[in-house]
């Protein structure tokens, strides 16, 4: 079964559609239970995490931070496990209207997707910590299909003072 032509003109077969909306999940699935260092290796070699406002990208504008290659990951990493000292409280990934698409050489898939980040700490009603949309591109490494760069446009202009989660 084959989904319809992808805006880039290729053909993508469910099997490769369907792995990629699992790596969005699984990476979103590893952020809410803190297993970072599975989050990372989801990631090739010099794999990209960015975020940026929506604003921002309107006007060409800085970014949040950019992380690339995997030394860059894993020192966002060994810093977010270094905050687990401090409970920070259960956070949850939603991700819906997942769009998958591949170029006309079939090496580079990309998607889009819409995300909200919620927080609950202890003791504390669940809280709304960021809202925007994924911009995703994946590579095929071995038999098995990593972000090559993963971009958050982030919806609000700020992000709260104490965000230290992963978007």
């Amino acid at each position: 079964m084959e989904s319809n032509a992808s805006q880039f003109g290729a053909k993508m077969d469910w099997a490769t559609e369907r792995a990629i909306v699992s790596l969005i999940y699984r990476a979103a699935s590893a952020s809410d239970e803190q297993r970072y260092l599975d989050w990372m290796e989801l990631f090739t070699r010099d794999g990209e995490y960015s975020a940026i406002t929506y604003e921002n990208k309107l006007r060409d504008g800085l970014r949040l931070f950019r992380d690339v290659g995997k030394s860059a990951l894993h020192e966002r990493v060994a810093f977010l496990m270094g905050l687990l000292q401090v409970p920070r409280g259960k956070t949850l990934h939603m991700i819906s209207n997942i769009e998958v698409s591949q170029d006309e050489t079939q090496n580079l898939v990309h998607a889009v997707s819409n995300f909200m980040v919620i927080r609950t700490a202890d003791m504390e009603h669940s809280q709304l910590l960021a809202a925007g949309r994924y911009e995703d591109r994946f590579e095929r490494y071995d038999d098995r299909w990593l972000f090559k760069e993963h971009f958050v446009i982030v919806d609000s202009n700020l992000l709260p003072a104490e965000f230290t989660e992963l978007l």
